[in-house]
C-alpha cells in the first residue's frame, strides 16, 4: 500500500513537472496570447466610445446593395478597395448600423495580425523571449488607434498589416526551403493586402529589400542581383499579382474622377519631415501622448490629430537615435533594417499622399497617424532583426551583449514607460470621442424610417456635414447615407428624389437631428385668388403672377390643386414647356422640376373639360414643413 502512495506521489510530482515544463517550452506563445488579449481589451475599450464617420456612411450605403461585382469593384475616389466593401457588406446586412459588428471586425483583424506578426517574428529569428519586446510595441503603439476608430481607414490599414506580416512568414519560408507552394502563398497574401489598399503593391519591395540584405549572403548591392537571380519564381509571381492589379486598376480609374496634383517642393519636404519625425518616431514610444480634435462642434468630434508636447518630440528623437546606435555597436548586420524602414516610410506612406492629397489639403495631413499605421508591423519587423540573430545565424554580434541581469532591468524600465504612455495616449484619444450626437442621429433616422408612411417619397439631402462632408456629393446624401437603416425596415420599399414629379400624398425630407418632416417648397408664390370661383382651370388656361422673380436656377415647383378626374396639364415657365399628368384627388399637392429665370406660370389644360381647381403655386427650394408632426415627435437619446 505503501509502495502504491508513494508512486502515486511521484506521478503526481512528474505530471505537475512535465506541466511546468510544457508551459515554459510554450511561453512566448502564452505570454504572446495574454498580450493579444490584453490588446483586444484595450481596443475594443476605446472602440466603444467611438462610432461612424465619413467614409463609414458613404460605403456603408454601397454596400447595402445587393452584392456583386459592380460593388466590389466600385473605384471610390481613386481607390480599388473590393476587400473594404465585402467586409462593409456582412455587417451592413446582417445588422445596418451596428457599430459592434463594425469595430468587432476591426479588432478581430487586428488580433489576427498579431498572431500572424508572430510567426513571421518566429520565422526570421527562431522562437525568443526577446521577439516579445518587438511584438509589443506593434500591439500597443498608439499608431493604429485612429485607424480602428475611423472603420473605413481601419478597414483599409489593418489588413494590410496582416497581409504583410503574413507575406514576410511564407516568403522567407520559401527562401529558406525553395518550396515554391510558400511563394504562392506570399503572393496570395499579397493580392488579399492589395484587394483593401493599393499600398500592398509595396510588399513585395519590403520583401526582396529583407531576402538580400538578411537572407542571400553578401555585399547588399551584390546580394541584390542574387536575390533576383535566385528567387526569380516568387519575383515572377508577386510581379504578375502586381501587373493583375494595375490592369484592373486602370480598368476602373476613368470613372474615378481623381486626379493627381503636385504640390510645391517645399511642402513635400515638410510633410515628409513632420510625419517621420514629429508623428511616426513619437507614436513609436507610445506617443503621442495628446491629440487636438478635428475643428468643428466639439460634441461631434470623432476623430484627432497627433499633436505630441514638443519636449516629448525631442526626447523621442533622442531615444530614437539611441536606439539605432546601440543596435549599430553591437549587431553587425543592423543597419539595413533601419534603410528598410525608412525607405518604407518614405515610398509607402510619404509618397502616395504627396502625390494625392498634399496639394489639396496642405501639410496638417502629417498630425494623422494613420498615414504611418501600415509601418506597424514594418517597424516591429525592422526592430527585431536590428538587435536579434535569423535562425541560424552566427557572428551577429561585434561584441559581447551586456550581462542578464542589467539587460533585462533596462529592458524592462524601457518596456513600462512605453506601455504607460502608451496606455496615457490611448485614454487620451477615447477622452476626445464624442459620439453622442451621431449615435443620436442615427438611431432618430431608423425611427423614423420605421415609422414612415408606405407611400412616402423622401427627398434626398445631405446628412449632416458633421457626419459625413458634403465632399462626398450624392454619396452622402441621405438616399444614400442611410440605405443600410432602410434595408432594415422590413416590408417597405422608400422612393428617394431630388425632384418629384406629379402629385406626392406624403412628401417628407429629414431635419439635422434625423427626424423625418412633411416637406414643403418656400419661394416665390402666387397670391389667393380673388374670387374662389377663379381657381377653375378654363379651356383657355390660367395666367399666374408670382410675388417676386425666380433666379436663372433649377427649381422645384409645387402646385396645389382639387380634380375631379385625371387630367393632363401644360406649364409653362420661364421659356420652357412641362406636361404633367394629376390624378383625381381632393386638395392635394404636385411637383415639377423647372429652369428659372421668370416671375409667371401659364398652366393649360390638355384634356378636355379638365375639371381642376389650381390652388397656390410655389417656386423654390425644398424645406421642413412648419405644420405638421416630424416622425418621431423628438430625436431619441444616444
Amino acid at each position: 500500500m505503501t509502495q502504491i502512495q508513494d508512486r502515486t506521489v511521484e506521478s503526481t510530482g512528474a505530471g505537475w513537472h512535465g506541466f511546468a515544463a510544457w508551459l515554459v517550452s510554450k511561453r512566448v506563445t502564452l505570454i504572446a496570447l495574454v498580450l493579444i488579449a490584453a490588446q483586444i481589451g484595450l481596443n475594443s475599450y476605446v472602440l466603444n466610445r467611438s462610432f461612424f464617420q465619413q467614409d463609414d456612411l458613404t460605403i456603408g450605403g454601397l454596400a447595402a446593395q445587393p452584392f456583386s461585382l459592380h460593388v466590389l469593384f466600385h473605384n471610390y475616389y481613386g481607390q480599388l478597395m473590393p476587400g473594404v466593401f465585402a467586409l462593409a457588406w456582412i455587417p451592413v446586412h446582417a445588422g445596418g448600423y451596428d457599430w459592434g459588428l463594425w469595430a468587432g471586425s476591426l479588432v478581430a483583424l487586428q488580433a489576427l495580425t498579431g498572431l500572424a506578426l508572430l510567426r513571421a517574428l518566429r520565422t526570421l529569428c527562431g522562437d525568443r523571449m526577446l521577439l516579445l519586446i518587438p511584438l509589443g510595441l506593434f500591439l500597443f503603439t498608439p499608431i493604429a488607434m485612429a485607424d480602428l476608430t475611423w472603420w473605413a481607414v481601419g478597414s483599409q490599414s489593418v489588413p494590410i498589416q496582416l497581409a504583410l506580416a503574413m507575406a514576410v512568414d511564407q516568403h522567407v519560408r520559401y527562401v529558406r526551403s525553395g518550396r515554391i507552394l510558400n511563394a504562392v502563398a506570399a503572393a496570395l497574401w499579397v493580392l488579399f493586402g492589395l484587394a483593401f489598399f493599393e499600398k500592398a503593391v509595396a510588399i513585395p519591395l519590403l520583401l526582396f529589400a529583407l531576402t538580400s540584405a538578411f537572407l542571400v549572403p553578401g555585399g547588399w548591392p551584390q546580394a541584390m542581383l542574387s536575390t533576383l537571380r535566385r528567387h526569380w519564381v516568387a519575383w515572377t509571381l508577386y510581379g504578375a499579382v502586381i501587373i493583375a492589379e494595375i490592369v484592373v486598376y486602370a480598368v476602373t480609374l476613368p470613372t474615378s474622377g481623381t486626379r493627381i496634383r503636385l504640390p510645391l517642393t517645399s511642402s513635400a519636404v515638410i510633410f515628409a519631415w513632420h510625419l517621420i519625425l514629429d508623428t511616426f518616431v513619437p507614436a513609436a514610444f507610445g506617443g503621442p501622448w495628446h491629440w487636438t480634435p478635428t475643428s468643428g462642434p466639439r460634441n461631434w468630434s470623432l476623430y484627432a490629430f497627433a499633436t505630441p508636447p514638443s519636449v516629448l518630440v525631442v526626447l523621442s528623437w533622442a531615444l530614437a537615435a539611441l536606439v539605432i546606435m546601440t543596435s549599430l555597436w553591437y549587431r553587425r548586420r543592423a543597419w539595413p533594417a533601419w534603410i528598410i524602414l525608412l525607405g518604407w516610410l518614405v515610398a509607402v506612406d510619404v509618397v502616395p499622399i504627396v502625390l494625392g492629397r498634399l496639394a489639396v489639403f496642405g501639410t496638417a495631413l502629417a498630425t494623422q497617424t494613420g498615414y504611418v499605421a501600415d509601418a506597424a508591423p514594418v517597424l516591429a519587423i525592422c526592430l527585431a532583426i536590428a538587435f536579434l540573430p535569423l535562425r541560424d545565424e552566427q557572428d551577429a554580434y561585434r561584441t559581447a551583449t551586456p550581462p542578464g541581469w542589467p539587460r533585462r532591468l533596462i529592458t524592462g524600465a524601457v518596456a513600462a514607460v512605453f506601455l504607460a504612455g502608451s496606455a496615457w495616449s490611448a485614454m487620451a484619444y477615447r477622452a476626445g470621442l464624442h459620439p453622442q450626437n451621431s449615435r443620436s442621429y442615427l438611431a432618430t433616422a431608423s425611427a423614423a424610417l420605421s415609422g414612415a408612411p408606405p407611400d412616402a417619397v423622401i427627398y434626398s439631402t445631405q446628412i449632416p456635414t458633421t457626419m459625413a462632408w458634403g465632399l462626398f456629393g450624392r454619396l452622402s446624401e441621405v438616399q444614400n447615407a442611410l440605405a443600410p437603416l432602410a434595408n432594415q425596415v422590413t416590408g417597405q420599399r422608400f422612393q428617394w428624389t431630388g425632384g418629384p414629379a406629379g402629385r406626392v400624398s406624403h412628401f417628407l425630407i429629414f431635419d439635422a437631428r434625423g427626424r423625418l418632416h412633411p416637406a414643403t417648397v418656400a419661394g416665390p408664390h402666387s397670391l389667393p385668388f380673388r374670387r374662389p370661383a377663379n381657381c377653375v382651370l378654363t379651356a383657355g388656361g390660367m395666367h399666374v403672377q408670382l410675388n417676386a422673380n425666380v433666379l436663372a436656377l433649377p427649381f422645384l415647383m409645387q402646385i396645389g390643386y382639387y380634380a375631379a378626374r385625371p387630367v393632363t396639364l401644360a406649364v409653362t415657365f420661364g421659356g420652357h414647356q412641362y406636361r404633367m399628368t394629376l390624378a383625381p384627388s381632393e386638395l392635394a399637392y404636385a411637383y415639377l422640376p423647372v429652369q428659372g429665370p421668370g416671375n409667371t406660370v401659364d398652366i393649360t389644360p390638355v384634356t378636355p373639360d379638365p375639371q381642376i381647381c389650381i390652388g397656390t403655386v410655389t417656386i423654390g427650394n425644398v424645406q421642413a414643413s412648419a405644420t405638421g408632426a416630424p416622425v418621431p415627435p423628438s430625436p431619441l437619446p444616444a
